[in-house]
């Protein structure tokens, strides 16, 4: 299992030729829902949209009210957790995008490379900002899954 880390741009060009899995992530007032070409091979896509930004970063903005439930959430992190344990067993690699492919994305390949003890190389400066947020959330809800499933 490979993960690979994309523009939105990219994610519409981009094929392979073995079997993968889609995590896109778009700006929530892009009116951009989801890449608009689709590789064969893909067999399987979750969609999301959130905002590239943290809590603090939003604090002071005047317009924090309608900005905030725009930011990641648990909920969406359980469904990204969920996506990856219902392909965890599968012979597919994952790539994630986001707009640039610099700090969404980023952030969620590195969970992934995380929760499903890839041995990859972590997305990093220079290239990469994972966002600290977006990687925080999604580390307590791979705990609390991981938590709650029983201990064969």
């Amino acid at each position: 299992m490979k993960v690979t880390v994309l523009s939105r741009p990219e994610a519409e060009r981009y094929t392979q030729k073995s079997p993968w899995v889609h995590l896109s992530i778009a700006d929530p007032f892009s009116g951009v829902r989801r890449p608009r070409r689709a590789c064969p091979r893909k067999v399987d896509a979750l969609y999301l949209q959130f905002l590239d930004a943290t809590p603090e970063e939003i604090e002071n903005d005047p317009e924090r009210g309608e900005v905030a439930p725009f930011l990641f959430n648990t909920d969406q992190a359980e469904r990204i957790v969920a996506f990856l344990d219902q392909h965890r067993n599968a012979a597919v690699d994952v790539v994630v995008n986001c707009e640039m492919g610099i700090s969404r994305s980023s952030a969620v390949a590195n969970f992934v490379l995380e929760y499903l003890s890839l041995g990859q190389a972590p997305f990093a400066p220079p290239h990469y900002y994972p966002n600290p947020y977006v990687l925080e959330v999604l580390r307590e809800a791979g705990f609390r899954r991981r938590s709650a499933k029983p201990v064969a």
